[in-house]
Order: C-alpha cells, then sequence, then structure tokens
C-alpha cells in the first residue's frame, strides 16, 4: 500500500509540473497563450467521451436505489448525482453482459444510455468551448497549426494508453460504476466552463489560467480520491430473475422495421433537442477562419448525427434484442443478445395491460406496444412494436379491452405536419440569403419545434 501512495503521489507532482510548465512558457518565454488555451479545451472534450467509452466496460451497476426509473409525465425525476443524467431509460436496468473482442473485457448494453450521455455532454462542451474562445481565439485556424494537430493526436494517443494500463490492466473496470466515470469527467468539464466565463476578461491568458486551474483542482481530488476509494461505494445489483427453464410453448418478437422507425425517430428528438448547443459551435467557428458552409456542415450536421446516433441504438438496445416468450404459466422476456432472461411474470400476476395509443410508428407500421402492470411488480412492464399482436393476448392472456387504436384527429395532426415542413423549408430558405439569421432560428427553434410537434400529438390522439 506504502508503494501504491508513493505512485500516487509521484504521478501527481509530475502532473502539476507539466501543468505549470505552460504558465511559465507562456508569461516569461513568450509562447502562444491561445494555442495552450485551444489544445487544454481540447483534452477537457476527449476526455468526457473517452469516460463514456470506459462506463461501457464498467462492471459494477448504479445504485438502483437512487437511479429510478421516472414515469412519462415526470420526465425530471432521474439520476443527477454527480451532475449526470441519463434520463427516463428502461435500458439501465437491463441484465447480461456481450464479449466483442475477446481481449476487451465485456460490455454491458445497461451503461449504454451513460456513454449517449458522455458524448451529448462532449458536444454541448464543444459548443461552449467554442463560442467563448472564438471571441478572442481564430479556433479553426489555430486547429490548422500542425504542431497544435500533433498535440491532439498525441493526445488521443496518451487517452487510450491510459485506459489500457490503468482501467484495463489493472482491472479497475471490476469495481467502476458507469455513472462515476462518466461523472468526474463532465463535472471537471462543467467546472472548467464556468470559470472560463470569469477569465475571458483575461483574454487567451486568462483562458489558459482558468484551464489549468481546474486542472490542478481535478488532479489533487483525483490524488486524495484514489488513494480512499471505496469498491463497493454505489453497487446496486439487481436481483436474479425466476423463470421457468423450459422450452417456450409460444414466442413473439418485435417488428424489426417498427424499432428501427422507432430508434430513429427518438435519435431525431434527442439530436434536435441540442439546438443551442449546436449554434454556439456554429457562432464560435465562423467567428474564426471557417467558412459558414463547413461550419453549418460540423456544426448542424455531424453533431447532431453523432448524437442521434447513439440514441438510436439506445433505443434499438432496449427492444430490438428482445423476445417475449410464454413459458408454462409465465411471462418472460428474454434478451437474445445477452442471452438472459430480463423479467418474468406469471400470467396470473398481471393486473392491467394498456394498449400505448400514443405510439405513432405503431399506428404507422400497424403494431401493438403493451404497457403491463403486475400486482408484485415495483415498474411497469413493457411489451412493444409486436406485429403478432394478437398472437400475443391470446398466448400471454393479456386483459386488453381492444388491440384497435381509436381514431386520431387527422385535422390536427396534418395541421401540425403542414406547419413543421414549413417551417423547415422556411429555414432553409433564409440559409441561402441569410446565414447568420438561419443558425439562431435552427439553434433555439428546433427544440421548441419539437415540443410544439409532441404537444399537437397529445392534442390529436382520442381522449381517454
Amino acid at each position: 500500500m506504502a508503494s501504491s501512495s508513493h505512485d500516487l503521489s509521484a504521478v501527481f507532482l509530475v502532473t502539476v509540473a507539466a501543468n505549470v510548465v505552460p504558465l511559465v512558457g507562456v508569461f516569461h518565454l513568450g509562447w502562444s497563450a491561445q494555442t495552450f488555451a485551444v489544445i487544454y479545451a481540447i483534452e477537457l472534450v476527449v476526455t468526457v467521451p473517452f469516460a463514456g467509452l470506459k462506463a461501457l466496460f464498467a462492471r459494477c451497476p448504479p445504485n438502483y436505489d437512487e437511479l429510478e426509473r421516472p414515469k412519462e409525465d415526470d420526465p425530471l425525476k432521474s439520476d443527477e448525482r454527480g451532475g449526470i443524467s441519463v434520463g427516463p431509460s428502461d435500458l439501465t436496468h437491463r441484465r447480461g453482459s456481450v464479449t466483442i473482442v475477446d481481449p476487451l473485457p465485456p460490455i454491458y448494453p445497461r451503461n449504454v444510455p451513460f456513454v449517449a450521455r458522455a458524448f451529448g455532454s462532449a458536444v454541448a462542451l464543444v459548443g461552449l468551448f467554442l463560442f467563448v474562445l472564438g471571441q478572442f481565439v481564430d479556433v479553426p485556424a489555430t486547429l490548422a497549426d500542425p504542431s497544435v494537430a500533433a498535440s491532439v493526436v498525441f493526445l488521443v494517443i496518451s487517452h487510450v494508453g491510459v485506459v489500457n494500463r490503468e482501467y484495463f490492466r489493472n482491472r479497475r473496470h471490476e469495481t467502476s460504476t458507469p455513472r462515476d466515470m462518466v461523472a468526474s469527467a463532465t463535472t471537471e468539464a462543467g467546472l472548467a466552463v464556468v470559470v472560463l466565463m470569469f477569465a475571458i476578461v483575461g483574454g487567451p491568458a486568462g483562458a489558459l489560467v482558468a484551464f489549468v486551474a481546474v486542472k490542478l483542482f481535478a488532479e489533487w481530488r483525483s490524488y486524495h480520491g484514489g488513494m480512499a476509494f471505496d469498491p463497493e461505494e454505489g453497487v446496486g445489483m439487481l436481483p436474479p430473475v425466476a423463470a421457468p427453464d423450459v422450452p417456450p410453448t409460444a414466442e413473439v418478437r418485435p417488428d424489426r422495421r417498427a424499432v428501427r422507425a422507432t430508434a430513429l425517430w427518438q435519435g431525431v428528438k434527442s439530436a434536435v433537442s441540442g439546438g443551442p448547443a449546436y449554434l454556439f459551435a456554429w457562432v464560435g467557428i465562423t467567428a474564426g477562419s471557417a467558412g459558414p458552409v463547413a461550419a453549418t456542415v460540423v456544426c448542424f450536421g455531424l453533431l447532431p448525427a453523432a448524437v442521434g446516433g447513439l440514441k438510436a441504438v439506445e433505443y434499438a438496445l432496449t427492444h430490438g434484442t428482445l423476445a417475449y416468450q410464454r413459458r408454462d404459466d409465465a411471462v418472460v422476456a428474454y434478451d437474445e443478445l445477452t442471452e438472459t432472461v430480463q423479467w418474468a411474470t406469471p400470467v396470473d400476476d398481471i393486473r392491467d395491460a394498456e394498449l400505448c395509443e400514443g405510439e405513432f410508428v405503431d399506428r404507422a407500421c400497424d403494431t401493438r406496444t403493451f404497457s403491463l402492470t403486475t400486482f408484485a411488480g415495483e415498474y411497469e412492464l413493457s411489451v412493444a412494436h409486436l406485429r403478432e399482436y394478437g398472437r400475443a393476448v391470446e398466448a400471454f392472456v393479456l386483459p386488453v379491452e381492444t388491440t384497435a387504436f381509436d381514431p386520431i384527429d387527422r385535422r390536427v395532426a396534418g395541421a401540425a405536419a403542414a406547419v413543421g415542413v414549413c417551417g423547415v423549408a422556411a429555414v432553409a430558405g433564409i440559409a441561402y440569403y441569410a446565414p447568420t439569421i438561419a443558425a439562431v432560428v435552427a439553434g433555439f427553434g428546433s427544440p421548441f419545434g419539437v415540443v410544439a410537434l409532441r404537444s399537437a400529438w397529445q392534442w390529436a390522439l382520442p381522449a381517454t
């Protein structure tokens, strides 16, 4: 233990020296403050998605006493400890793991929501850092500098080496929770944003001082926390599922087309919700030497695609890999990806089964999603996107009144769709003549557009 303490002390002192050197160089040797400020910002941004990738392999699940699945009418109820919110996701309660590559440990689908939030946080950080630094630094020109480009490559390679050495070889993934992995990185980056807001009056030198101060503070916390690490903190294992060990007499799978379409729609909603972050990034890039076309492709194309793509993957893993089975007198949800039973409930324990009227894709694809309420269960169970829904109702003895959707108000739905199409066309037309105005409208208007369309859809649904 003593040698481990000495090693941590040596690493901490080396880190302190490495972060003090740029300050000495800038204030006494004439080095470029804006170059180091951009490099520090990149390091903070890169650390967050790397934390998300590490969280994917974290063997210890989050604390399920604190991480509760929020109700649909309470979207603000989520796991907010450590500044990371995973929001409503059934995937966080997923059992089992899957091995992708033999040398690496298995990955856990339940950690994917944390990974998605980490990449979403990284996108938000990109927008904020570009917006603030773009006020006094030509960020695109600085990134084009060969020395900065080489530093970025070295930074990524060093992160890969650190993850391999400290996380995999030292087997820290066995005692880590996904929330702690992501929270540590997002907390440091968020603190840097706050400090940078106050240090902006100092220009590039002030930004560099802010970054170095936050970096040293984070290293100091890591140094003290590393010697007092509790592997049991935050661990909350799900109880094993008791399911009949017999071949299923009936099996129904979700319709793949419906799952893909819903995953795509969920990804689009998640991507659009980050509009302000894309706008901040666009302003920061166009404030430098980058043209509006390139900035638009990056900020309103690549960044939303990354955020939306991960959300789509999350939804596909939540519903697309399950098979719903009837085993003896029980209904069982079996995950074919991890080869693990996710939940099982006796047929007689199903108190209520409700047809989800608000699923747009189910209406379009002629599939059905049912919400099951049991007498003893803590959470509602979902049987999603079934094309053979009649067979499922019969085999699982679901107490549903009807499997037919009530008609929606087509006037409201059509008007909402027309307004949405016109809004997109208007933004595209404005972008041709006034890119800045179009970016502002897209950045701040798109989240409100999603909320408006969602409200219109709820209005169009039949009253219950």
